[in-house]
């Protein structure tokens, strides 16, 4: 082709979205919103605002997305609701979900704060809640962690930081929490490496308070070091770990 070729004009689909513009003048309403009338008002001076024209004595913001309408209507605050009840609540709409409430109010219609205006008011919706059923699976049932018969038979360990260097050279505080008593054992390290965990197990835990049965602790790379396995597997201590993003596992010491 010796050109470009035009490209067929996008059409909107067949089904109706029900229209207040019928029923109101906008033109009176826009100008009862403060933010809308300072626009107007700014654009009858012959101002700025590219993306805003008045049509029809009308305020109208500009979309510039090529697969929509060009021009839309713009909300003011007064009647976001009655727009979001048109076109959520109404028989034709049949409560739908928030992504395709939004996708009809947007073809037609903006307002600063769009998406979180029909975000809040479809989930608040209470013919949603009282007839849609749940799409997300139950939540499984709660699997608490016995409390052991023997202090510091059970603990969790954790590690909290980076911290702004201290006077000392520390960095890092770590935590360890008797699943019996409650009783938490702190110490501040100038690093997190696997031999600074291992030296506080030794020294503050193992050598105080016996070696434990059970030790709880995230995934992190000092935990799962080989001189941390040697201590547990001397010791005969079994090291569990918590589930990945989740740190609810050992929530007794995340508390802390």
């Amino acid at each position: 082709l010796s050109r470009k070729p035009l490209f067929e004009s996008v059409v909107e689909n067949c089904e109706e979205i029900p229209s207040l513009s019928a029923i109101t003048d906008y033109s009176k309403e826009q100008l009862k919103d403060k933010h809308l009338k300072s626009i107007i008002r700014t654009l009858e001076k012959g101002d700025g605002y590219q993306s805003y024209q008045m049509r029809n004595n009308v305020l109208y913001k500009r979309n510039y997305d090529p697969m929509r309408q060009q021009w839309l209507l713009v909300i003011p605050k007064q009647l976001r609701r009655d727009v979001l009840k048109s076109l959520h609540d109404a028989p034709t709409s049949g409560h739908l979900g928030f992504a395709k409430t939004y996708d009809r109010i947007r073809r037609k219609y903006c307002w600063p704060g769009l998406y979180g205006s029909v975000r809040r008011y479809v989930s608040h919706c209470r013919e949603c809640q009282r007839r849609k059923s749940p799409t997300q699976l139950p939540s499984g049932q709660l699997h608490p962690i016995k409390p052991p018969d023997i202090p510091f038979n059970k603990i969790g360990v954790d590690l909290l930081g980076r911290f702004p260097l201290t006077r000392n050279g520390n960095r890092w505080i770590i935590v360890c929490t008797d699943y019996l008593t409650r009783f938490t054992v702190t110490k501040a390290l100038p690093t997190a490496e696997a031999t600074e965990i291992a030296k506080f197990l030794v020294e503050e835990i193992i050598l105080k308070h016996g070696a434990p049965r059970e030790m709880i602790s995230d995934r992190g790379r000092s935990f799962l070091s080989n001189l941390v396995k040697d201590i547990n597997q001397l010791c005969q201590t079994s090291h569990l770990l918590t589930t990945a993003y989740h740190p609810q596992t050992n929530g007794l010491t995340e508390r802390f």
